[in-house]
């Protein structure tokens, strides 16, 4: 491990790879929630329609 002192911080070279990878762990944490959030709202939406296709035939005298 390569540590530089610098003033007010410092460098830590071999550390460099893990927030790189924190970043990469960060983002696919954030695309799988999206991901979820966006088939829910796609079930959400499938099944709302369906129900108010069966609502509407009820009301109007068609069949289910």
């Amino acid at each position: 491990m390569v540590m530089i002192w610098r003033g007010f911080g410092s460098i830590c070279l071999a550390e460099a790879g893990r927030s790189e990878t924190l970043y990469i762990v960060i983002i696919t944490i954030k695309c799988a929630i999206y991901t979820l959030y966006v088939v829910f709202v796609l079930i959400w939406l499938h099944l709302s329609f369906i129900v108010f296709n069966s609502v509407s035939r009820i009301f109007h005298g068609g069949k289910l």
